[in-house]
C-alpha cells in the first residue's frame, strides 16, 4: 500500500478510494508479516533451544505472554487450518529468540588417572632395561635385574589395584542397569549369543532334541504312578522322621534326601522339573496336594523336641539346657 503522501496522490483521491481495498490491503500485509515471521519451515531439521530450567518462573511467565501476543497478532483471522499449520512454528521461533539456540558440547577424551601414568611409565622403564641387559656385560647383569626386579613389582602392584577399580566400576555399572532394567539385564547374562552355523543332518537333530528332552515315562497313566507316590508319602517318609528326630543329623543331609525325593516325585507326577516346591508342598494353596516335605517336618520334629525338653516337668531335665545339633544352616 501506497503512503498518500509519498505517492504524489490527491486527498481527495484518497477519500474517493472504497472501504473494501483498505481491508484487502491491510490482509494482504498482515499475511506478508506473518510470512517473515515464520522464516523456519516446519520441514527443515530445526536447532535445539536452549531452554531455561523449571525453576526459573518469571522467564516462562514472560515466554506465555510472548507466544500470546503473536499468536493474536499473527492469526487473529485467519482460518483454522491455517492455525494448526503454523502453530507450533510461531512457539518454535518465539522460543528460539526467548532463550538462543544449544551450543553444540564437544566430548573431552577421558583423561588417565596418575597410576595408569605411572604404569606407562613403568612399562617402557621395564622395556629399556630388558635391552639394556642383553648388551650388558656380565658385571652389569645383576644390577640392572634387581632394578627391573623392583619395576616390576611396582608394576604388578599397581596393576592389582587398577583392576580391583575396573571390577567395582563395571559392578557399579551393572547395578545401575540392573535398577533401570531388571529384565533387560537379566535376559542378557542368560541369552547366549549366536554364532556358526547348523550343518548337522534334520533327522539327527530331531533325534538329539527328543532323546535329551523328552521323558521316557510319559506314555505310563498317571494311575499307575500313584501308587508309588502314597507309598513315598505315607510309608517312607514317617519311616525316616524318626530317626531323623532323634539322632544328630544336619540340615544339609536333608537337603540332600529332599532334593532326591523330590526328583522321583515329578517325575512320577508328570510335572516339569523347574516346578517350584511351593506347588507342591503349600498348605494355604487353593489347589493343595497330600503330600509332605523332608526338610519341613525335619525343622518341625527338631523345634517340638527342643521345646518340650526345655518344657520338661523334670527339672533335671530343665536344668541341663538341652541343645540340638542340626548344623550351620539352620538352627532351631
Amino acid at each position: 500500500m501506497d503512503c498518500p503522501l509519498t505517492s504524489g496522490n490527491r486527498p481527495e483521491d484518497v477519500r474517493e478510494r472504497p472501504k473494501d481495498s483498505w481491508k484487502d490491503s491491510a490482509e494482504e500485509s498482515q499475511a506478508e508479516n506473518r510470512d517473515d515471521v515464520l522464516r523456519h519451515p516446519s520441514s527443515d531439521k530445526r536447532q535445539k533451544i536452549n531452554f531455561s530450567p523449571a525453576s526459573s518462573g518469571k522467564q516462562w511467565e514472560d515466554l506465555d505472554s510472548k507466544i500470546v501476543l503473536k499468536i493474536d497478532s499473527l492469526l487473529g483471522k485467519s482460518t483454522l487450518e491455517h492455525k494448526l499449520a503454523i502453530f507450533g512454528d510461531i512457539v518454535y521461533q518465539t522460543c528460539l529468540d526467548t532463550f538462543g539456540k544449544k551450543q553444540h558440547q564437544t566430548k573431552c577424551p577421558p583423561q588417565r588417572s596418575r597410576r595408569q601414568l605411572e604404569m606407562d611409565t613403568l612399562r617402557k622403564q621395564k622395556r629399556k632395561l630388558k635391552k639394556q641387559i642383553r648388551a650388558a656385560s656380565s658385571e652389569e647383569t645383576n644390577g640392572l635385574l634387581a632394578i627391573w626386579r623392583q619395576l616390576k613389582a611396582r608394576h604388578s602392584a599397581l596393576s592389582r589395584t587398577e583392576s580391583a577399580r575396573k571390577k567395582r566400576s563395571q559392578m557399579r555399572k551393572n547395578q545401575e542397569r540392573f535398577i533401570r532394567d531388571p529384565f533387560q539385564f537379566a535376559r542378557q547374562l542368560f541369552q547366549q549369543p549366536k554364532s556358526g552355523t547348523l550343518t548337522v543332518e534334520r533327522e539327527e537333530l530331531e533325534t538329539h532334541l527328543k532323546k535329551k528332552y523328552s521323558d521316557p515315562t510319559r506314555e505310563i497313566p498317571l494311575e499307575e504312578t500313584t501308587g508309588l507316590i502314597w507309598c513315598l508319602q505315607f510309608m517312607l517318609i514317617p519311616k525316616l522322621l524318626w530317626p531323623l528326630l532323634v539322632y544328630d543329623i544336619c540340615s544339609s543331609a536333608v537337603e540332600a534326601i529332599e532334593a532326591k525325593t523330590n526328583k522321583y516325585t515329578r517325575k512320577w507326577l508328570g510335572v516339569p522339573p523347574g516346578l517350584s516346591d511351593v506347588a507342591m508342598y503349600c498348605r494355604k494353596a487353593k489347589l493343595k496336594l497330600l503330600m509332605k516335605s523332608n526338610l519341613e517336618e525335619y525343622k518341625c520334629g527338631k523345634a517340638r523336641l527342643l521345646t518340650m525338653l526345655e518344657e520338661s516337668d523334670d527339672p533335671v531335665v530343665k536344668t541341663v539346657q538341652p541343645s540340638l545339633k542340626t548344623g550351620r544352616k539352620w538352627k532351631p
